[in-house]
């Protein structure tokens, strides 16, 4: 379903914990493992309602090279946690809670990332469904619903290789369900062309070849080589790309239009990438990023912790909204 699950009340903490445990169940998660998945959602709501009085929390089966994960975020805009290493300690809990404290949870989960600062609240991203090996390309997408819908008219597709990452964003127009119609035509004409690839421009006009006259979307493809680090990019109508490095935020260029109207090759672009840079693509359901939107240590955080800061701080609130978040963590081979 993808939607937000609002904490306003006590009600709000079986919901989670329900969600949570369906999803678990989804994915084959032992009876054990869902319990402690469903202390986790427990415990992380109740302390937003205690320390934040409101907050969301999104529970969604993972995709891409994640699929078998269930990805868990929990936010909230109250004053931050003043003093995290005694929260890590069992016992220092959420009145009425479990009282196992963030050390549990970090414990109980199979990732585990907190952001927490005064002008910021607090957010939680955490795992269930087995570690992963480090990758040279870290990759992450998440995607919510219009708050009035059950169907999603944003997608993502994020393939990973020894060779290389590629990712395609897209977003229906309009939202519900046949905005979710017209991004599976999107995901489904990439897949028929052969998958997503190195070459970005070329399978953006097959697509938009094969989709003329269609209800339409509009879409990114990005291409990571490794171990060269070199992005190649193709975007058409408002998606949003944005490469973050040492020498500051560059947003990819984009051609104006749609997929569904005139083929086109859409608008292609090469750039070089370093270790430690970030690439962050997002639909317009997202208020534009800008430079001045990345609190102080929010970079240094997981892709997954990013995306969910970014998804509900920057939400619009009145269409779908998708987030990809991808951290260089090699550079080339010497």
């Amino acid at each position: 379903m993808n939607q937000w699950v609002e904490i306003d009340d006590r009600s709000a903490i079986a919901v989670v914990r329900r969600l949570a445990r369906r999803h678990g169940a989804e994915i084959g998660l032992p009876e054990t493992r869902l319990d402690e998945l469903a202390i986790v959602a427990s415990e992380a709501a109740t302390n937003i309602l205690r320390y934040a009085t409101r907050g969301r929390a999104l529970i969604e089966p993972m995709r891409g090279p994640d699929a078998g994960h269930i990805a868990m975020i929990f936010t909230d805009r109250g004053p931050g946690i003043p003093d995290i290493d005694r929260m890590f300690k069992d016992g220092e809990s959420s009145t009425e809670s479990a009282g196992l404290g963030l050390g549990a949870i970090v414990r109980l989960s199979d990732s585990f990332d907190i952001f927490s600062a005064p002008d910021n609240g607090t957010t939680i991203a955490c795992t269930f469904g087995g570690a992963d090996d480090a990758r040279p390309v870290e990759a992450v997408g998440l995607r919510v619903c219009h708050p009035h819908e059950t169907s999603c008219g944003d997608d993502c597709q994020i393939r990973q290789t020894p060779l290389a990452t590629d990712v395609l964003l897209c977003d229906g127009l309009g939202h519900g369900p046949a905005a979710a119609e017209a991004a599976a035509e999107v995901t489904d004409a990439a897949t028929a062309a052969g998958g997503l690839s190195s070459e970005p421009g070329r399978l953006m006009r097959q697509i938009t070849e094969t989709l003329v006259g269609r209800r339409g979307a509009v879409a990114a493809l990005v291409h990571v080589a490794q171990p060269q680090m070199e992005l190649r990019y193709a975007g058409l109508g408002n998606i949003s790309t944005l490469v973050i490095g040492a020498q500051g935020v560059r947003r990819m260029a984009v051609r104006d239009g749609r997929i569904g109207g005139a083929a086109t090759r859409g608008y292609e672009e090469t750039t070089q990438l370093e270790p430690g840079d970030m690439v962050i693509l997002h639909s317009d359901g997202l208020k534009t990023l800008r430079e001045n939107h990345f609190p102080q240590g929010l970079l240094r955080k997981s892709p997954l912790l990013i995306a969910g800061f970014f998804l509900d701080r920057a939400f619009r609130g009145r269409d779908d909204a998708s987030i990809v978040v991808m951290r260089i963590n090699r550079g080339r081979a010497q």
